[in-house]
């Protein structure tokens, strides 16, 4: 495969954030080296045998010179795992999200990307944009393995007796809020709604996601550009859209205590726009008749970021650095991702395996679904400059409460973005 122009011509100068993988081979899975490296994830019951034992094994079979020790952390993962570095025990290999950068900055984790260079890895055609979500100052620090981003569900039978055309690849922002609004009922006429359209709230995976559709961004170059004409004309939509009732609201989520997700599995919302972790549960609703998109096009493509990487510990010794770079090569691997796929256990990062006849063509709980529309997504995910700094988490938590008191009515939407623009502000001026 080709290689791509960025990783390929990326020079590592001045001070360097990673170190370096050096140039051992790979180890070849006849060698009789033994070596112990371990992995760290988050997750609950189940996540381990869901998402990563079958491929785990599979690679140790394959690599019986390495043996994989794995270590679920159920809660407070991030901080745990900043805890282990400063205490000289970073797990050889660890699973990072949306606030990785924050960790690379620290000097966590290796740069990656000499290493993809000798290995002809074509990051362009495996990842798209997602490697973005992965990379400080021209240096990958991780490879891409769970999948993600925002998808649309929707309800076919509520389509059907709305007399709405089902959403495709081509739907656009047009075609989403005019629809919220005639998939919104009140079904036994007692004058209070029981179906809302949607049940988007102050969820950075949706607003975020506009914004950009609508060329907006957070974050640009390292600036500040949230208060736009191009997300104000968005964010006046969305915030019409819940005003008006479209939207499920905080009140009556709160009554039933419960999420937006709940109540599209309960057939009372039209759509819903999250990411691909539903899948699976939906399909096994069996009165649930329901099918996936992408998110509504605006006047670009895009799509927000749900995946997550592998990443090695700065300060593993060479022998285990080689050995975590094999494995998070089977992970992310073609090969692998498909055990991924299979079933939908999680979504591959893999844009091979998400295209591959076999990914597309599988049932899931017997339904049959609209799963090419899973690579289109992927492909179309765009990283905001938000994502490429070390305040992710600080940007998000304000993003979120000046969201929500715009929704609940305490701020216009001129004045959320106001707030948004200065407070953003003053978080990038202590980094």
């Amino acid at each position: 495969m080709k290689r791509i122009s960025r990783v390929c011509a990326a020079t590592l100068t001045g001070t360097m954030l990673f170190a370096g993988l050096g140039g051992n081979p790979v180890l070849a899975s006849g060698s009789d080296e033994q070596v112990e490296i371990t992995f760290t994830h988050w997750g609950g019951d189940g996540t381990y045998e869901n998402v990563y034992q079958p491929r785990i094994e599979a690679f140790m079979e394959k690599y019986p010179n390495i043996k994989v020790d794995v270590i679920t952390v159920a809660d407070d993962y991030e901080t745990k795992i900043q805890t282990q570095y400063a205490g000289n025990k970073l797990p050889d290999v660890c699973q990072v999200a949306e606030n990785g950068i924050g960790f690379a900055t620290k000097g966590m984790f290796l740069d990656l990307s000499d290493k993809i260079e000798e290995n002809e890895i074509d990051t362009e055609a495996l990842w798209s944009n997602a490697i973005d979500q992965y990379t400080y100052n021209d240096q990958i620090f991780g490879l891409p393995d769970r999948g993600g981003c925002t998808i649309l569900y929707y309800n076919k039978d509520l389509f059907d007796d709305a007399g709405l055309e089902y959403p495709d690849e081509n739907w656009t922002l047009d075609d989403y809020f005019d629809a919220l609004e005639k998939l919104t009922k009140d079904t036994d006429g007692d004058g209070e709604i029981d179906q809302w359209g949607a049940a988007s709230t102050h969820y950075q995976a949706i607003w975020g996601y506009m914004f950009q559709a609508n060329g907006g961004n957070l974050i640009k170059d390292g600036e500040v550009v949230v208060d736009s004409p191009e997300n104000l004309e968005i964010l006046t939509r969305y915030n019409d859209a819940y005003q008006n009732g479209y939207v499920v609201s905080y009140e009556e989520l709160e009554r039933s205590n419960t999420g937006g997700d709940a109540y599209f599995l309960q057939g009372k919302l039209g759509m819903n726009l999250t990411g691909l972790w539903n899948i699976k549960s939906c399909a096994e609703d069996e009165n649930l008749n329901y099918d996936i998109s992408t998110v509504p096009k605006g006047m670009q493509d895009a799509g927000w970021p749900m995946g997550s990487a592998l990443t090695i510990s700065a300060k593993s010794s060479p022998e285990k650095q080689e050995a975590a770079w094999t494995f998070i090569q089977y992970m992310t691997s073609t090969e692998a991702q498909a055990m991924l796929g299979d079933g939908i256990a999680d979504c591959p990062a893999n844009l091979e395996t998400l295209s591959s006849d076999e990914f597309i063509n599988q049932q899931v709980n017997g339904k049959t679904l609209s799963l090419d529309m899973i690579g289109t997504s992927m492909e179309r995910v765009t990283i905001d400059g938000l994502f490429q700094g070390p305040y992710y988490q600080e940007i998000i938590d304000e993003a979120r409460n000046q969201m929500k008191e715009m929704l609940l009515g305490r701020l216009t939407p001129e004045e959320c973005l106001e707030t948004m623009q200065k407070n953003f502000e003053d978080i990038l001026s202590h980094y």
